[in-house]
């Protein structure tokens, strides 16, 4: 990518739309980690589901603001775009899902995953939404 396309700005109103396909991407997650348990469904898909909920949210937030977007996966270099009064509670914990946008999904087995550590994801991208909606609608 070029250097004058790292960083994107995007019309206002989008915002409402990634804020959207985050919310089914956080839905779609929800309902795949109900197969983990049976073995149908890896848990680094529900990861990823998590990590690109919140990365859509970021994303939301910085359309919102009407700021120049990065165009890059990296959770901690979106949070970093963010202007201090509109932090988040949550701080750069949640770059340690950035794994699961890149290698992880292209591994099997390496890890071992807990049931605390899809439930601690899926906490934390809840909270994101409820962040991200309040910024949006407010």
């Amino acid at each position: 990518m070029s250097p004058r396309n790292q960083e994107r700005r995007f019309v206002k109103v989008y915002a409402k739309t990634l804020l959207r396909i985050a919310e089914q991407d956080f839905s779609t997650a929800l309902f795949a980690a109900t197969g983990i348990e049976g073995g149908g469904v890896r848990p680094e898909n529900v990861l990823f589901l998590y990590q690109q909920a919140i990365e859509k949210l970021l994303k939301a937030v910085l359309c919102h603001l009407e700021l120049p977007v990065p165009m890059v996966h990296d959770l901690g270099v979106l949070l970093a775009k963010l202007p201090a009064e509109v932090q988040p509670a949550v701080g750069y914990e949640i770059s340690s899902l950035n794994d699961y946008a890149g290698v992880l999904r292209y591994e099997e087995g390496r890890l071992i995953y807990e049931p605390e550590d899809l439930e601690d994801a899926r906490i934390l991208c809840d909270e994101m939404l409820g962040w991200a909606r309040t910024i949006i609608a407010g």
